[in-house]
Formats: C-alpha cells, sequence, structure tokens
C-alpha cells in the first residue's frame, strides 16, 4: 500500500520554488533522489501537444529550473521491482495536457501518513494551499493518476471515476470548485480553505457539523486561512456518505443497488 498527496491551486508558486519542495518532501519521508526528468513537447509527435518526460541528473534539472527551460517536472527515487517508480514528487502546471498542482507518493510501508502531513506543515509556512489530499493507494502508479485524475483510478466504491477529471482545467475547462467550497471526496487527511468550511450540510456550516458528533474526524489549525481535516479509516464510509448526499463532494456518487429478481 503506498501513501499520497495532491495539493492543489498552486498557480502562484513558481518552478524554483517547486524544486525546493520537491526535494524536501524526500527529506519528509527519509529517501534519497536517483532521478528527475522535465517535460518537453515532442516536434516529431503523432499529435499536437504530444509530450515526454526527459530523464536527466538533479543538478541539469536544477539549472533548466534556474534558466526557465523546464518549468513542470518530476523527481523521483527508484528502486529494483518498482514500476514507474519506488517514490516521487511531481509539480504539474497548465502545459503538456496537465493543470498546475503537486503530487508525491511513496511504495515504503514504513511511510505514513504522518511524514506527508508533516511535508504539509513545513510546505504551509511558505505557501497557503487552498486545497490537498492525503490518501492510501494499492500502488504508486494509481495514486499518481489519482492525484490528476487520470485513468478512471478510484479508491472509494462510492466514486465517479470521471467526474474530478471534468472539473480541472484542460480540455473539459472544468470549473476548479475544489478550491472553492466543493471537495473531491473526504480522505484521512484533507487541507482544507474557511471557504470549505463553510459549505452547507443539511443546513450547517460544515466546521460545525464536524464538531457536532463523534465519527467525523478532528480539525487543526494550519494556516491563518485554511486548516487539516484528520479521519480515522473507520469514519470515512460514513463521512464520505453524508457529506455526498448533501452535495458537497465532486467525486461522490450513490452505491449500485442491487436489483432482485
Amino acid at each position: 500500500m503506498s501513501v499520497a498527496l495532491a495539493l492543489y491551486g498552486v498557480e502562484e508558486v513558481n518552478p524554483k520554488l517547486a524544486l525546493k519542495f520537491a526535494k524536501h518532501f524526500f527529506a519528509c519521508i527519509n529517501l534519497s533522489i536517483t532521478g528527475a526528468g522535465y517535460y518537453r513537447y515532442l516536434c516529431d509527435g503523432d499529435h499536437v501537444g504530444d509530450h515526454d518526460l526527459v530523464a536527466v541528473e538533479l543538478t541539469e534539472l536544477e539549472e533548466r529550473v534556474n534558466n526557465g527551460t523546464a518549468t513542470a517536472f518530476r523527481i523521483y527515487n527508484e528502486a529494483a521491482g518498482a514500476i514507474p517508480w519506488f517514490a516521487s514528487f511531481g509539480y504539474s502546471t497548465n502545459d503538456f495536457g496537465s493543470f498546475y498542482h503537486f503530487d508525491g507518493q511513496c511504495s515504503d510501508d514504513s511511510v505514513g501518513l504522518e511524514s506527508l502531513v508533516k511535508f504539509v506543515k513545513d510546505l504551509s509556512a511558505d505557501i497557503v494551499v487552498p486545497y490537498g489530499i492525503i490518501y492510501q493507494c494499492e500502488k504508486v502508479s494509481k495514486a499518481l493518476s489519482y492525484a490528476a485524475g487520470n485513468n478512471m483510478v478510484t479508491i472509494y466504491p462510492c466514486e465517479n471515476s470521471s467526474a474530478f477529471k471534468k472539473e480541472v482545467p484542460g480540455r473539459f475547462q472544468g470549473r476548479e470548485r475544489y478550491k472553492e467550497n466543493l471537495l473531491r471526496m473526504v480522505y484521512p487527511v484533507n487541507v482544507l480553505s474557511d471557504r470549505h468550511l463553510e459549505a452547507d450540510v443539511a443546513g450547517v456550516v460544515l466546521k460545525d457539523w464536524i464538531g457536532e458528533s463523534v465519527g467525523r474526524g478532528a480539525l487543526e489549525p494550519l494556516t491563518p486561512s485554511t486548516w487539516l481535516w484528520y479521519l480515522e479509516a473507520d469514519q470515512l464510509q460514513n463521512v464520505n456518505q453524508c457529506l455526498g448526499e448533501a452535495g458537497i463532494l465532486i467525486s461522490w456518487k450513490k452505491p449500485d443497488v442491487k436489483k432482485r429478481f
């Protein structure tokens, strides 16, 4: 089982600062960086917008980021048998068919969610992230796809596999309501803004709804305008159902009803 994060609404972060965060991610999970790459368009691609990740040494990536010839990039830790890598951190922009966000994943069973929480707290000393998620996924490859809403990957049975992809910028020109008052789903750790906590849950704002009853997790201030919302694994199904029915989850879908014959 891999641990992963996705942080959204990072349009104001420049590539130099993003690379600083990327390196700090690996410090938080206590792994070395063994490779790096930057994205570029292919001159001889079959379709307009075709692109590839060009593998380079970390020092070359740093040079390219500093001189402006590389923007979107990924750094990673490779290990035998790990596909496509053991751990990685990526910075995506609106180029190359993607949208602005950070994603990070790690396959190491000894790395817990708390390591990724530490990273988010450290990062929040420099920038304000309006929305983010920390989650667990079967494989690093699936965790990577999930962060961007690619390849129809889901985590929950009650999750619409295409809804988030339609919410992000790009081909679908999504409205990005996850940066306002909607959540994608509810995860073990959620980065929320004050606007998220004002969302209506059956006549009660989300912040009050969380505190009304046990079993709805706990809030911790992150910055003057953002919060961390922690939930236990056995709380997630009920909370997702309640908030999905309240209409504030982008990807929630009603469970399939089995027909009797």
